[in-house]
C-alpha cells in the first residue's frame, strides 16, 4: 500500500480530493534523468513536496530490453543520418550541418533519462579537474578531497566474481571501496571480458601502458583498464538513475510526485523575476505546476539552455529575435558546449565478438542461455566496449603538433589525459545493425578520442517553442589545435593496431577503412572529417562560475544569474570540461547540491 499512495505517474495537477485546486509544491525538477532524479529524491527524504517532470516515459516500456540489457546500450544510437532511432525514448535531435558531416546526436527521453542510453561507464576525473573546477568557480567544495564524499556516498559496490572472466581480464578497484555497500546505485563488473579487449591490454601494457589500479575511479586516469559499470549485480541489467534512487528510494516518498509525458515549455515568474511555477504541454494541454521554494532544471546539455532562453533568460538578441521577453540577459547560456569526440578503425580478427551472436546460431544460443544463469554471465552481461586506457600523446607523436597545439597540451595540468583509446568488439563502419557485422565474420573495433579538445560549440533555439528541438552545433574539430593533434592521436592508432602484439589475433588485412585510404596526412583527415563521432560528454551550455565572468550563467550553487529562485543541476552547469565520461560527477554533483539544500 505505501507503494500505491506514494509517489504517482498520472495526470498532472489532479487532486483526487479537489479536482479544482492549483497544485504546488516546495520544489519542480525538471527532467528525469541522472541528475535529476536523485536530486528529486533527496529533496523529498528531507522533507520538501516535490514534483518530478519528465517529457518522456518509462523506458522499459518504450524501449523494452534495449533499455536494460547491457549489450544493447548501442541499440539505436548509430549517428549516422538516416539511422533508425526509437522515437519512444529519444529526441530524435540532429545536430547542425559540421564540415563534411552531420550526425544525429542520441539523447534519453525518458524516465532515467540518458543514463538509460548510455554505455554506462562510471569513473571520476582526475584530482587537478576538480581543484580546477574550485579554482574557476571560487568554491573550495569542489576539490577532489571535498567532494569526494559526495563521489562515494551514493555508491553500492560489488566486488566481481572472479569466475566468469578469463585470467587476463582481472577487473581492479579501489580496496577500501568494499566498504561502499549502503548507496542506491549499484556498480560493479559485467560477468563477461571480451577477448579482443584482453588482446587491446596486452598490447597497450607491451606498448608502455600502466594498468590503472583503481578502475579510474582513484582520481586519476592514465594507464588502461576493464571499466566499472553501473550495473545491477544480482540481475545485470543497466543501473539508471530510475532503476536506482527512484525505484529504490523513491516510489514509497509521498513527497514525491513524478509526471511523465510533460514537456515543461516555460518557467514562470512574478514581477520580481522570482519563479513561481513552471508551464508545461500534457498530451496538447497546457497546465501549470506552482513552486514554493525553487525550480531547477536538469534536463541536459541541450535541453536546459533551450528552457531557460523560452524562459527569458539568454542572450538578448537571440531571445529578441524570437519575441520572448528578456528577463535576465545572459549571454553564456548555450555557449560553451564541449564534447569528447572519437574516429576509430575496424579490422577482422579471430576472436568471438558481437558479430558472433549474429551469424553462429551455437554461440548466440549458449549466450542467451548463460544470461538467464543465476548469476547471469556472459556477452549479454557485458557492453561491447568494456576497455579503456588514457594517456598525453606520447612525445613521438607531441613533436609533430604545429607550435600553438603543442603549447596548448603542454599547459593542461600534468594529471590530464589528452588522448583515450576505446577497445570496441564490434563493427565499427556503417551498417544497418547495431552489433553484428557486413560479411558473417568477427570484426572488432580501436577508436581514439580527444578527452581535452579545445573546439567549443553552442546550442540555441529555432523557435519560441520547447516542442520543437534546440538547434545543436557542436563545432567539432572547429579550432585548428584539435584537427593537429587528431592526426597524432590517429597515427598512434594505427600505430598501436600494427604492432607485433595484435598480429596474432587480427585476421589478415581487412580493415575499414582500408589502410591504402589512409597513408596521406590528408587522407586521415579526410576520413576523421568524415566519420569523427561524439562518446556523448556534452556539457558546459549553462556554465558555472563567478559573477564577474560573462559567460557565466549559474554560481557555485547552481543559482542562475539574474533571477531568483532558479537553479540548473546537471551536465550543462559544469565549468570546465571533463577528460573522463562524465556519468559518476555529475550524479554526485547533483547529490551534493540537494545534501547542500
Amino acid at each position: 500500500m505505501s507503494r500505491l499512495i506514494g509517489s504517482s505517474f498520472g495526470p498532472p495537477t489532479f487532486d483526487i480530493f479537489n479536482v479544482s485546486a492549483s497544485v504546488t509544491f516546495d520544489y519542480i525538477v525538471i527532467g528525469a534523468g541522472t541528475a535529476g532524479i536523485p536530486l528529486a529524491v533527496r529533496l523529498a527524504e528531507a522533507g520538501s513536496t516535490v514534483a518530478l517532470v519528465e517529457a518522456g516515459s518509462l523506458h522499459h516500456l518504450g524501449n523494452g530490453n534495449f533499455s536494460q540489457v547491457p549489450l544493447y546500450a548501442s541499440a539505436f544510437q548509430h549517428t549516422y543520418p538516416g539511422s533508425m532511432i526509437n522515437p519512444m525514448v529519444d529526441w530524435n535531435l540532429t545536430t547542425t550541418p559540421q564540415t563534411g558531416l552531420n550526425r544525429l546526436y542520441p539523447q534519453g527521453k525518458a524516465v532515467g533519462g540518458t543514463s538509460t542510453r548510455s554505455h554506462q561507464a562510471f569513473m571520476f576525473a582526475p584530482k587537478s579537474s576538480y581543484q580546477k573546477w574550485a579554482d574557476v568557480v571560487n568554491d573550495q567544495s569542489y576539490t577532489w578531497e571535498a567532494i569526494t564524499p559526495y563521489l562515494t556516498k551514493p555508491i553500492n559496490f560489488t566486488v566481481p566474481s572472479l569466475s566468469y572472466r578469463f585470467s587476463n581480464s582481472t577487473a581492479r578497484s579501489p580496496p577500501h571501496w568494499k566498504s561502499h555497500t549502503s548507496g542506491p546505485l549499484q556498480i560493479t563488473f559485467s560477468n563477461y571480458a571480451w577477448p579482443w579487449a584482453t588482446w587491446i591490454k596486452k598490447a597497450l601494457i607491451g606498448l608502455g601502458f600502466e594498468e590503472n589500479l583503481d578502475g579510474f575511479v582513484g582520481g586519476s586516469l592514465y594507464g588502461v583498464a576493464h571499466q566499472l559499470s553501473s550495473l545491477d549485480a544480482t540481475s545485470f541489467t543497466k543501473e539508471t538513475s530510475d532503476s536506482s534512487y527512484l525505484n529504490r528510494l523513491g516510489l514509497k516518498n509521498e513527497n514525491l510526485v513524478v509526471y511523465t509525458n510533460a514537456l515543461v515549455t516555460q518557467i514562470l515568474f512574478d514581477d520580481y523575476r522570482a519563479a513561481k511555477g513552471v508551464k508545461f504541454d500534457y498530451g496538447g494541454l497546457q497546465l501549470k505546476l506552482s513552486c514554493r521554494k525553487e525550480v531547477i532544471v536538469s534536463a541536459g546539455a541541450f535541453r536546459s539552455p533551450q528552457l531557460l532562453m523560452l524562459s527569458g533568460i539568454g542572450p538578448k538578441a537571440t531571445l529578441e529575435q524570437h519575441g520572448i521577453n528578456v528577463i535576465s540577459d545572459l549571454a553564456g547560456v548555450g555557449q560553451n558546449l564541449g564534447d569528447h569526440v572519437c574516429a576509430g578503425i575496424s579490422r577482422r580478427v579471430r576472436v568471438p565478438t558481437t558479430a558472433e551472436l549474429q551469424w553462429n546460431a551455437d554461440a548466440a544460443a549458449q549466450a542467451i542461455k548463460d544470461y538467464e544463469a543465476s548469476p547471469p554471465r556472459g556477452p549479454y552481461t557485458s557492453y561491447a566496449a568494456d576497455l579503456l586506457a588514457f594517456e598525453k600523446l606520447p612525445e613521438t607523436y607531441r613533436r609533430k603538433l604545429s607550435r600553438a597545439a603543442r603549447n596548448s597540451l603542454d599547459h593542461l595540468d600534468t594529471d590530464r589525459p589528452e588522448i583515450e583509446f576505446v577497445a570496441f568488439s564490434a563493427y565499427g563502419g556503417p551498417h544497418s545493425g547495431f552489433i553484428g557485422s557486413p560479411d558473417g565474420h568477427n570484426w572488432a573495433t580501436l577508436a581514439v578520442a580527444l578527452v581535452s579538445p579545445f573546439s567549443r560549440g553552442n546550442v540555441s533555439i529555432l523557435s519560441d517553442r520547447a516542442q520543437d528541438n534546440p538547434i545543436v552545433n557542436p563545432a567539432w574539430m572547429s579550432d585548428p589545435r584539435d584537427t593537429d593533434i587528431a592526426l597524432q592521436a590517429f597515427r598512434r592508432l594505427q600505430d598501436i593496431l600494427n604492432s607485433t602484439f595484435l598480429a596474432p589475433v587480427l585476421d589478415g588485412h581487412e580493415a575499414f577503412p582500408p589502410a591504402s585510404l589512409l597513408e596521406t596526412d590528408s587522407q586521415i583527415l579526410a576520413f576523421i572529417q568524415k566519420y569523427t563521432n561524439p562518446l556523448f560528454q556534452a556539457s558546459g551550455t549553462a556554465k558555472m562560475g563567478q559573477k564577474s565572468d560573462p559567460m557565466a550563467v549559474i554560481d557555485s550553487k547552481a543559482r542562475v544569474f539574474g533571477v531568483k529562485n532558479v537553479r540548473v543541476v546537471d551536465a550543462s552547469s559544469l565549468p570546465i570540461l571533463l577528460p573522463s565520461h562524465i556519468q559518476g560527477t555529475v550524479c554526485k554533483y547533483s547529490a551534493k547540491l540537494s545534501i547542500e539544500e
